[in-house]
């Protein structure tokens, strides 16, 4: 295949760039807020019955001895954000690891670029070799729907830590969270020129300076890696740990408790998780600390050695980054 016609098929796959907006601490807070009236914690009942969904493996990670109860032991979340399109297997466009320390009460989370070039899990039936993380889901989708499985079996073997809860997110529900929370203050670092969610090129202009952005606007605000001065895949990240922190201080925020309902209904139909109902308001002991969350981001370079282009992170910040990361569980205790 030429590279000309390489290049013309990544454009047709070009999935939407999005953030994983931190929705269990989103939904612990939504969980503090909605014991306020009756209606929005049957309402938040109901959509997180709907969202629960069992992994292939079972409700323990191989990596444990033991299951674990996120109401009492160190625990870790994967947050999936996905492009969901009709008779296509779904690619995860953004990641977060979150690991959680209930002795300090505190919260690191990690962003793992979409095209982070990594050994895909598991591997058998088949073994897909070393590709894009992003892959490991549409694999997954395509042997009985086991995205998340495969997302989180590549995971748990990239940091050598389990990945005890996951939840997953389209983008939909993202663009539609920062809409019900009419829009989220942040500071966009330079021009950024993007196509809208429905692939209408250049269609969202964002200038330099603080401002508060629309759904849509967000959605451009963490996808772009192209325009002059937007730091690739690296300044995406940094980025979506901006808008992630817009959106806690936001849905913080006293005058968003009446918006909480909007919020919910944004979630339904667009997420699932294996934790259940109970276990996500019990993580609501977080909710007071979210000022002790640590941000991490891998580094690593551009590659387009082969003609594809990958994002080759650096082992040696991965080795420190693992290790950080099995501390805060207590692994290494």
């Amino acid at each position: 295949m030429g590279r000309i016609e390489q290049k013309k098929n990544m454009k047709k796959r070009k999935r939407k760039r999005l953030i994983v907006s931190i929705l269990v601490i989103f939904l612990l807070l939504i969980g503090s807020g909605v014991a306020y009236a009756t209606v929005l914690y049957q309402k938040f009942h109901n959509v997180a019955n709907t969202a629960h969904t069992n992994l292939a493996r079972g409700d323990k990670s191989d990596l444990r001895d033991v299951e674990v109860d996120p109401m009492n032991d160190n625990i870790s979340i994967l947050f999936i954000g996905v492009d969901k399109r009709k008779n296509e297997p779904s690619r995860s466009d953004a990641m977060i690891l979150a690991t959680f320390n209930h002795s300090s009460d505190s919260v690191k989370l990690v962003s793992i670029p979409r095209d982070s070039k990594v050994q895909i899990y598991p591997t058998t039936p088949k073994d897909y070799g070393v590709t894009k993380i992003t892959h490991a889901h549409m694999y997954g989708d395509l042997n009985d729907d086991k995205g998340a499985d495969y997302t989180i079996a590549t995971v748990e073997h990239l940091f050598n830590i389990p990945v005890d809860y996951y939840v997953q997110v389209d983008f939909k529900a993202f663009t539609k969270i920062v809409n019900a929370l009419d829009g989220v203050k942040v500071d966009v670092p330079v021009k950024l020129v993007t196509q809208d969610s429905k692939d209408k090129k250049n269609a969202i202009v964002l200038n330099p300076g603080k401002q508060t952005l629309n759904g849509e606007q967000a959605l451009a605000f963490v996808r772009n890696r192209k325009s002059a001065g937007a730091g690739g895949d690296f300044g995406r990240g940094q980025r979506q740990m901006a808008l992630i922190k817009a959106i806690l201080h936001k849905s913080a925020n006293i005058s968003s408790i009446t918006k909480y309902g909007d919020v919910i209904d944004s979630l339904n139909g667009h997420f699932q998780t294996n934790l259940t109902f109970s276990q996500m308001l019990g993580l609501h002991n977080y909710a007071g600390s979210l000022s002790n969350v640590d941000m991490l981001q891998l580094k690593g370079t551009d590659d387009m050695s082969t003609g594809r282009y990958y994002f080759d992170l650096d082992q040696n910040y991965l080795e420190q980054i693992k290790s950080e990361l099995r501390d805060h569980l207590e692994l290494n205790h």
